[in-house]
């Protein structure tokens, strides 16, 4: 009988620690990506080689945030290729952006690609502005 006592007070004993012991969870990592904003309307935007005017290829905005852009295209991207998209952002203007195309899905209705904006201080200010107008509904 004392035989089952001992064992039932080192089972208690064990849960008991177990109960009080302190659980270290670790802390979420703080991940600096935004979501995408998905835009009401297609917005149209001309891709073209850096440093190349004209002869682009049109693309439509379908989501973005102050540092990628999604779009579907008819022609064919290419990862890994850097353009200069030109599109006119409503409530701030036309402006300019260095993409590298990050990935692309091919389609047979048209095809899906992922742009990286290649920022500097003039664009970073412009986007950051363009999605703050997004996010409050305030477009011009």
């Amino acid at each position: 009988m004392t035989a089952r006592l001992g064992i039932l007070q080192k089972f208690q004993a064990w849960m008991m620690a177990l109960a009080g012991r302190p659980v270290e969870t670790p802390e979420p990592a703080q991940s600096k990506e935004q979501p995408l904003y998905k835009l009401s309307r297609l917005m149209v935007a001309i891709a073209s080689p850096q440093g190349r005017r004209g002869g682009g290829t049109q693309v439509m905005v379908d989501a973005l945030n102050e540092e990628q852009i999604t779009c579907k295209s008819r022609e064919l991207l290419q990862e890994g290729e850097k353009l200069e998209l030109a599109m006119l952002l409503q409530g701030v203007g036309h402006v300019r952006l260095p993409v590298t195309v990050e990935w692309v899905l091919l389609s047979s209705f048209g095809h899906s690609a992922g742009l990286h904006i290649e920022h500097n201080e003039q664009t970073r200010e412009i986007m950051s502005a363009f999605v703050n107008l997004l996010q409050n509904n305030s477009r011009g």
